[in-house]
C-alpha cells in the first residue's frame, strides 16, 4: 500500500493534478489522500480509473501490490534499455549481474533472462542457434499471462526475428515480423508503450525486405512506419524510416525532387533528434539530395 500509495501521488503531481482533481468521478478526496498515505487499498475498478487518468497501464499498479520493489525493478528496466540503445551490452550484462532481483518477481526474471539471451549473442558469446533456441525456451514459458505481461512475447519474437536476420536467414525473420504485426499492428490499446516496440518491429522488418532488394516491399513498410509515427505522435525513428524511404526511391529511379525532399525530411528530424551519428552519415553519403 506505502508504495502503491507513493507512485500514485507522484504521478499525480507529475501531471500537476491535485488530488480533488484526480477523485472527480472516481470517488472522494479523502479516499485519494487515504490511498496515497498508504492507509487502504483501492477497490479494483478504482485502480483502473486511476490509471486511466494517470495514462498509465493498470498493470503498472497491480505489479505493485506483488512486488515491493517494483520502483526499483523499473529504474533497473530503464538503465538497461538505456544502454541496449547504446548498444553497450558488456555494460548491459554487468547491471544485471549486480542487481539483486526479487526471486519471485517471474515476469521480471524472463525479461532480464531474455535480455542476456540477446547481449551474449551480441557479444559473440553464444552462437545464433543457441541464442534463438534460447528465446524459444522462454517464449514457451507453461504460464502465457506472464509472458504476455508488458508484451514481453513481442519483444522476444522481435529478438528472434533479430537473430534470423543477422544470421542472413531472413525469410525466417520475415516471419516473425509479419506474425506480430498481424496479431497486433491494428489492435488498439490503452497502453501505448506497445506500440513503441510494434514500430520498431516495422522498421527491423523494412531493414531485412532492403537488404533482400524488395523496394517496393520495404518502401511500403517504411510508409507505414511514418503513418504510425505521426497516429502515436512519436518522433523516434522517423528519421530512420525517411531515411530507408529516401533509399528505395532512389533505387526505384523516383524523380530526384521526390528524392531530394525526403532526405531533407530525415536530416531535419535527425538535426531535432539530436542524431550527430545519423547526421554525419546522411550529409556524407547523400549530400547531392541535400543541396
Amino acid at each position: 500500500m506505502k508504495y502503491l500509495g507513493l507512485e500514485i501521488s507522484k504521478l499525480r503531481a507529475e501531471m500537476e493534478m491535485s488530488q480533488k482533481e484526480l477523485a472527480k468521478d472516481i470517488c472522494t478526496q479523502s479516499t485519494i489522500s487515504r490511498i496515497e498515505a498508504g492507509e487502504v487499498y483501492p477497490a479494483i475498478d478504482t485502480l483502473l480509473k486511476i490509471a486511466l487518468k494517470l495514462q498509465v497501464p493498470v498493470e503498472y499498479f497491480i505489479e505493485m501490490l506483488f512486488h515491493k520493489n517494483v520502483l526499483e525493478s523499473e529504474q533497473l528496466i530503464k538503465e538497461i534499455e538505456f544502454n541496449l540503445k547504446g548498444h553497450n551490452y558488456k555494460k548491459v550484462i554487468s547491471i544485471i549481474k549486480k542487481s539483486k532481483i526479487d526471486t519471485d518477481n517471474i515476469w521480471l526474471n524472463l525479461y532480464l533472462e531474455h535480455i542476456l539471451h540477446t547481449a551474449h549473442y551480441k557479444l559473440k558469446m553464444i552462437t545464433p542457434e543457441e541464442c534463438i533456441s534460447n528465446l524459444k525456451n522462454i517464449l514457451n514459458f507453461s504460464n502465457q499471462t506472464t509472458i504476455q505481461f508488458r508484451f514481453l512475447h513481442i519483444k522476444i519474437s522481435n529478438a528472434i526475428a533479430n537473430v534470423y536476420g543477422g544470421n542472413g536467414e531472413y525469410q525466417k525473420s520475415i516471419y516473425y515480423y509479419n506474425k506480430i504485426l498481424k496479431e497486433h499492428f491494428h489492435k488498439n490499446y490503452t497502453d501505448h508503450k506497445i506500440y513503441e516496440t510494434l514500430i520498431t518491429v516495422l522498421f527491423n522488418k523494412c531493414n531485412i525486405l532492403y537488404e533482400l532488394q524488395d523496394y517496393d516491399a520495404a518502401l511500403e513498410t517504411a510508409n507505414q512506419g511514418i503513418q504510425k509515427l505521426k497516429e502515436t505522435s512519436y518522433v523516434f525513428l522517423l528519421g530512420q524510416f525517411l531515411y530507408y524511404k529516401g533509399q528505395c526511391l532512389e533505387k526505384m529511379n523516383s524523380p530526384i525532387i521526390e528524392i531530394k525532399e525526403v532526405y531533407k525530411q530525415a536530416l531535419f528530424v535527425f538535426e531535432f533528434m539530436e542524431l550527430p551519428f545519423y547526421i554525419k552519415a546522411i550529409k556524407e553519403n547523400k549530400k547531392q539530395y541535400l543541396k
